[in-house]
């Protein structure tokens, strides 16, 4: 069952970033925030840093997607 990570942390071109994502693990949820901090920011995983990693309980995420995201059941692909 996924859990809500909150990943927080800079950018050598001094922006902050605080993301919640949706994840098995700690690892895969570091993983995430390189991609979408990368990808939205044209940033390398060198120029991002990750300060801190935390679960957050599902009622206190700040994200409406991840908690859309939570609240699904399961997913049937056709």
């Amino acid at each position: 069952m996924p859990k809500i990570y909150r990943v927080v942390g800079d950018t050598t071109t001094g922006m902050k970033f605080r993301l919640e994502v949706t994840a098995e693990k700690p690892h895969d949820a570091i993983e995430k925030a390189f991609s979408l901090i990368g990808s939205r920011h044209r940033l390398r995983r060198v120029q991002i840093r990750i300060r801190e990693v935390s679960v957050v309980p599902p009622e206190e995420a700040r994200s409406e997607e991840v908690k859309l995201l939570m609240a699904v059941d399961k997913v049937i692909k056709y």
